[in-house]
């Protein structure tokens, strides 16, 4: 084996270990306790905001297949699973949703670097946002770097999508919603029905709930320097 080889091996074991940890903090990041990183908000029934956030992504694939999209930020087959991947560290009661790149690329059954492209149409199509984050290094107060890089903290901004997804997002929690609690009121049993239409009370409700826990415009924390890679 060659000393290159070697060099590889060694490298890729240091990257597997901490891979989004690393010692030069990167530009507009914040310490996970300033205000600024705090982007996580609870989600009320969140397993309603998946299936729907799922059932978006899906409609969204089929319909750019349909409609041949050839751009280069088109969504891939494998972006469902980085999707699925980032869903399952979602804590619905506090709304945390952090993992590195390499534990979402791990769960997802693919490469770190394929996970980072993926992420980014996710960020580009379904309002997936995030905040640089730096922690305290390991040799705070000694010589060398005293804070580092740790991973992103994630947020879903479905209000910053084109509206377009917003109402795909919205029916198919809407369907859902209706799926769990019973038959729809008439004005509700058409999918053409405008969105501003009166909800059932409970159905409405709902909705707000998980909406509730979406950042409001005024609080966005995502810039276009936020979610560079």
């Amino acid at each position: 084996m060659t000393a290159r080889s070697f060099g590889e091996i060694a490298s890729g074991f240091v990257g597997y270990r901490n891979p989004d940890r690393t010692r030069v903090p990167r530009r507009n990041s914040f310490d996970v306790d300033d205000d600024r990183a705090q982007v996580f908000r609870p989600i009320k029934d969140g397993w309603d905001f998946v299936y729907a956030l799922l059932q978006t992504f899906d409609e969204l694939l089929q319909a750019q297949r349909e409609e041949r999209y050839r751009g280069k930020d088109r969504l891939q087959d494998g972006d469902r699973r980085v999707l699925r991947a980032l869903l399952k560290y979602l804590d619905f009661k506090t709304g945390r949703l952090d993992p590195c790149y390499q534990t979402i690329a791990t769960r997802a059954g693919c490469a770190r670097d394929t996970a980072i492209q993926a992420v980014k149409r996710l960020a580009h199509w379904l309002g997936l946002r995030w905040v640089r984050r730096t922690i305290v290094s390991d040799n705070a107060g000694q010589a060398g770097p005293q804070r580092e890089q740790t991973s992103n903290g994630y947020f879903f901004d479905m209000r910053a999508t084109a509206k377009r997804v917003y109402e795909t997002f919205r029916k198919a929690l809407r369907r859902r919603l209706r799926q769990r609690h019973g038959d729809a009121p008439p004005e509700l049993r058409t999918e053409q029905v405008a969105l501003q239409r009166p909800l059932d009370p409970q159905i409405s409700a709902i909705l707000a709930s998980i909406e509730e826990g979406l950042p409001k415009p005024e609080a966005q924390v995502g810039s276009s320097d936020t979610i560079r890679l």
